[in-house]
């Protein structure tokens, strides 16, 4: 069972904003969404269905909604032959610097990012509680 849906997502989650996912595409970020959030949870919730709890389904809609961006952004740099955020540029010349390591959208900073996303959502439940 999905920890939210389309709907959730776009009636509660965003509250009129326009959604980032689209209704296709929500099914898969949703689903990676709960896998970092098992992950941080020691699958807590995957194992006991009630604790879905609003803060659980806004959990999920905002770790999905960055790893969707996420995904748009590499594609685009990608498709520009960027690697990372342009921190300076020459004009004459034609140089530039990407600073890669500023950015959340590499490996490491993805994983952060989601590690922050999940801490501000559920960082007062006890689910990122590791003790017995």
């Amino acid at each position: 069972m999905a920890y939210a849906d389309y709907y959730y997502y776009v009636q509660e989650y965003l509250s009129g904003k326009e959604p980032v996912i689209s209704e296709d595409d929500f099914s898969y970020f949703e689903k990676q969404a709960e896998k970092e959030i098992d992950l941080r949870t020691f699958n807590r919730i995957r194992a006991n269905q009630a604790l879905v709890t609003v803060d659980v389904k806004e959990c999920a809609c905002a770790v999905a909604e960055f790893l969707c961006e996420a995904e748009k952004v590499i594609r685009r740099a990608a498709a520009q032959g960027l690697a990372g955020p342009l921190v300076s540029w020459s004009n004459d010349g034609e140089s530039g610097a990407i600073d890669v390591s500023q950015s959340c959208y590499t490996e490491s900073g993805k994983k952060a990012k989601i590690k922050d996303l999940i801490y501000q959502h559920l960082g007062h439940t006890g689910l990122l509680y590791a003790g017995v």
